[in-house]
C-alpha cells in the first residue's frame, strides 16, 4: 500500500528535520509498505523549505511542496491533491510538524488501516489518550468546548475528538469529500472533513494517543477556532433540518405535539398533576408517531415485518423516553420553581428539546439510517 505523510508547515525550522528522522525511523518498521513523506510549506520565512531542500538530497523519499499561506485548510488541500493526483498515494496520514503527534506512533494507524478502517483518528479524549497538563485553562476550555459544540451540534456522539489533526484516511474518502471540503479553514477543516467522511459512510474509528506540548515554535489555536466552528455547525444545522425527511419528522410531530397537549389538558382538567398529565400524553404521541413515521417518515427503512414490529415498537418507546423524561423533568421543575400556572411554558420548552433527542435516536437507533462508526 502507498502511504503518504503530509506535514503542513509554516515557520517550523527548529522542529522539521528531527520531525523527519523520526519518521524515518518509525517507518523503517513499516517495510511492507511504500511510504513517502510530503511537506506542504506555506513558504514559511524561517527558512523551512529551505532546509528540506537540503534534506531531500540525502532523503530520496521526501517531497516539498511550497505555496502562499492561506490556512491550514489550504494547506491540507494542497497537499492531499498532490498525494492523490501525483503520488498515487492509497494512504493520507496527516500529523503536525511541533511534535505534539507523536511520529513513532504511525505504526497503531497503519494497523488500523490494515484491519478495514477508512478513517483513523488519534484521539486525545477516549481512554488512554490525553492532553498536557501545563496546557493553560484557556487552552484547555477552547480544545475541549470545542468538541462538545460539535457532539451536541452534529449529534454524533461516537467520536470523541472532531478536531485531531492525527489522522489517517484513506484517499477514496478525499475523492469523496474534497468538493465539500473548499471554503473551510483551520481547525473547523478538520470537522467538515470528519463530518463529511461520516455521510460518506466511511468506516471510522479513534485510537487513543498522549498529545504533547511542542517545544519551539508558537501554537496556532485562537478564540477564532470556536467561533468558526459556531458558524459551521449552524450552517450544517440549518441545511440538514432543511430536508424532505426533517420536513416529514416536523408534520408527525406536530400531529404528536396535538395529542400530547390535548391529553395534557383534559387531564390537567380533571385534577391529575401536570408532569404525569404530560407523561401520559407523551406516550400516546408516541403511539401516533411511531405508526406515521414508520409509513412515512422513514418509509425507505420501513418496518413491515409483523415479527419485527412489536420488538422495534419497544426499541422505539425506550428511545423516546428521553424526550418523556426531558419534558416531564421540565415541567416538574418549572412548576415547583416558578407556580402551577406556568407548567404550559415549560411544556413547551421540554417538547423542543425532546424533539431534538427523538429525530436523534429515531435516525441513529430505530430505523438506522446512518452507518454506524
Amino acid at each position: 500500500m502507498k502511504i503518504v505523510i503530509t506535514i503542513p508547515t509554516y515557520n517550523e525550522v527548529e522542529n522539521i528535520e528531527r520531525l523527519i528522522e523520526a519518521l524515518e525511523s518509525a517507518c523503517q518498521k513499516l517495510s511492507h509498505h511504500e511510504i513517502m513523506l510530503l511537506i506542504v510549506d506555506d513558504n514559511s520565512p524561517d527558512g523551512t523549505g529551505k532546509l528540506v531542500e537540503k534534506l531531500q538530497q540525502k532523503l530520496k523519499n521526501i517531497t516539498l511542496l511550497t505555496g502562499e499561506k492561506q490556512g491550514l485548510g489550504k494547506a491540507y488541500l494542497r497537499g492531499m491533491d498532490y498525494a492523490t493526483n501525483k503520488l498515487k498515494a492509497e494512504v493520507v496520514i496527516e500529523i503536525d510538524a511541533d511534535f505534539q503527534h507523536d511520529p513513532y506512533a504511525i505504526s497503531k494507524f497503519i494497523d488500523k488501516i490494515d484491519e478495514g478502517y477508512d478513517f483513523v483518528i488519534g484521539s486525545r479524549y477516549i481512554q488512554g489518550g490525553s492532553i498536557p497538563n501545563n496546557w493553560s485553562l484557556f487552552r484547555k476550555f477552547l480544545s475541549r468546548i470545542g468538541n462538545l459544540l460539535v457532539r451536541f451540534g452534529l449529534l454524533t456522539f461516537s467520536v470523541h475528538d472532531w478536531t485531531s489533526g492525527y489522522r489517517a484516511v484513506k484517499t477514496w474518502v478525499y475523492r469523496n469529500t474534497r468538493e465539500q471540503l473548499i471554503g473551510f479553514n483551520g481547525y473547523t477543516f478538520q470537522v467538515a472533513f470528519l463530518h463529511n467522511a461520516l455521510l460518506s459512510k466511511a468506516k471510522v474509528v479513534e485510537i487513543p494517543i498522549q498529545f504533547g506540548e511542542r517545544k519551539y515554535g508558537k501554537s496556532k489555536i485562537g478564540s477564532e477556532y470556536v467561533r468558526n466552528l459556531i458558524i459551521y455547525l449552524a450552517k450544517t444545522r440549518i441545511r440538514e433540518t432543511m430536508t424532505p425527511r426533517f420536513l416529514k419528522f416536523l408534520v408527525v410531530g406536530t400531529i404528536g405535539f396535538c395529542i400530547n397537549t390535548l391529553v395534557l389538558e383534559l387531564l390537567v382538567r380533571v385534577g391529575i398533576r401536570p408532569s404525569i398529565a404530560g407523561a401520559t400524553g407523551a406516550e400516546l404521541a408516541i403511539i401516533s408517531n411511531f405508526t406515521l413515521n414508520n409509513i412515512w417518515t422513514f418509509r425507505e427503512q420501513k418496518i413491515t415485518s409483523i415479527r419485527q414490529i412489536p420488538g422495534k415498537f419497544i426499541i422505539f418507546n425506550l428511545a423516546s423516553f428521553g424526550s418523556v423524561v426531558i419534558q416531564a423533568t421540565s415541567i416538574e421543575i418549572g412548576t415547583r420553581l416558578f407556580g402551577m400556572t406556568t407548567y404550559r411554558l415549560f411544556y413547551v420548552l421540554g417538547v423542543g428539546i425532546g424533539l431534538l433527542w427523538n429525530y436523534f435516536m429515531y435516525n441513529r437507533v430505530v430505523w438506522q439510517t446512518h452507518k454506524k462508526v
